[in-house]
């Protein structure tokens, strides 16, 4: 019975980590696929205190950073469709520093412009479903004035399967 068992553990092997894909398109163009590109659920603090945040750390290969992301899901969060209209609390940001200045990508709650995204999460635990971002491409001049260069387009589009 102590082979079988073994032999049953030894054929099952560790289960195999999830894996959530980003397309991102705009300026800049890339898909990646990795654990690390899920999200987590946390617990909000401040203004978000008694409410669960779903937060993504994506890397990015073309900007050379990471996107931040934070999804205000109320106090019991359920499955369903999610929308920066009828979400209260939510921001998403990144940098490319780009000589002589920086090009930053933001949408929130809070910020001008806004930007946008659905969401329609299909599990909270462990949070499954997809993600569409719109975030809009702010070039940031140096000390002196000169112009940085972002591109042509004005916004990003971010596309998280998780």
């Amino acid at each position: 019975m102590k082979c079988a068992l073994v032999l049953l553990v030894a054929a099952c092997g560790k289960p195999a980590s999830p894996s959530c894909t980003v397309e991102l398109s705009g300026n800049y163009t890339e898909t990646t696929t990795s654990p690390k590109n899920c999200p987590t659920l946390a617990l909000g603090a401040g203004a978000t205190a008694g409410d669960t945040m779903l937060h993504f750390k994506i890397a990015s290969r073309a900007i050379r950073a990471d996107y931040a992301i934070d999804l205000d899901l109320g106090h019991t969060p359920t499955p369903g469709a999610y929308n920066s209209s009828t979400t209260d609390l939510w921001t998403a940001s990144a940098t490319k520093l780009v000589p002589p200045g920086a090009c930053v990508f933001q949408a929130s709650n809070n910020t001008t412009p806004n930007g946008d995204f659905t969401l329609e999460l299909t599990s909270t635990a462990p949070p499954h479903g997809m993600l569409a971002l719109r975030m809009f491409v702010l070039p940031r001049a140096s000390d002196d004035g000169k112009q940085t260069d972002c591109g042509a387009g004005t916004t990003e589009q971010l596309r998280v399967r998780f």
